[in-house]
């Protein structure tokens, strides 16, 4: 995952979401340290482990999410600790605390630049993301990666989400939560085909439940269908599609 460290002037900082392991910690914290930068705060784009644990590496940074971050965390936590003890044998995650302060649907920070933080919802319901207006740049957390994940989200709000963004897209670069910085006509296409996928995903769930098929036999549709190499998000594309697969199941025949 991509974290970002965003100079406030007089020494100031805020980390946007912070590493899961303690190593990459201390690395931000020595390149801070090299650049005179005390990281006064972080930001969380959202309540998942990796993006949100590593608050308990900067303990005296005072922590910035959204209003439904606590909630959304509780609701997710034995779930998410499972996921990455799996994928991550031999380590757990650190303890999260209750965030300092809560953004709504915006928020504006004002210091030597200023920072837009909005609320974008569909990967999470508490997903955030940063704007520096005058750099043009958009820190997106996980509401742009190269296959988008819905299984904690809503393809609808994330449907929205995406296509708000690219409505008033004028040629910022993207630092999505997830593989690599995106700029130019890159970050645009990238927007595009988050949406494409999403699209194509309901409508081959629509039609395969009005033919009768059952969940199991939908969670067999193929990435292959909707032109995705394997190899995508390191090789995790094929999980992140079946649980989009099981989402979209899951809103389009009311779980049933």
């Amino acid at each position: 995952m991509l974290t970002t460290l965003i100079s406030l002037g007089d020494g100031r900082s805020l980390l946007v979401d912070p590493p899961l392991f303690p190593d990459e910690a201390r690395a931000i914290q020595d390149f801070a340290d090299g650049k005179g930068l005390r990281i006064e705060w972080l930001l969380v784009t959202h309540a998942h482990g990796d993006h949100a644990c590593g608050m308990a590496y900067f303990p005296e940074a005072s922590v910035i999410a959204h209003e439904g971050f606590w909630t959304f965390w509780k609701a997710i936590e034995l779930q998410d600790r499972r996921f990455f003890s799996q994928v991550l044998p031999g380590i757990e995650l650190p303890i999260l605390r209750h965030p300092n302060f809560l953004v709504g649907d915006r928020m504006s920070i004002s210091f030597a630049r200023d920072l837009i933080v909005r609320h974008v919802p569909g990967h999470s319901p508490d997903g955030l993301m940063v704007e520096l207006p005058e750099e043009g740049l958009w820190i997106a957390g996980d509401t742009v990666i190269p296959l988008p994940l819905v299984s904690s989200g809503s393809i609808g709000e994330l449907l929205h989400t995406l296509r708000g963004l690219l409505g008033r897209w004028r040629g910022e670069s993207i630092i999505p939560g997830h593989g690599k910085v995106l700029s130019g006509e890159e970050a645009r296409k990238a927007m595009e085909d988050n949406i494409n996928y999403l699209v194509s995903l309901r409508e081959a769930v629509a039609e395969a439940i009005v033919r009768g098929k059952g969940r199991d036999e939908i969670l067999r549709i193929p990435l292959a269908d909707f032109g995705i190499p394997g190899a995508t998000m390191a090789g995790l594309a094929a999980w992140i599609h079946r649980e989009n697969l099981k989402r979209a199941y899951e809103e389009l025949s009311g779980g049933a």
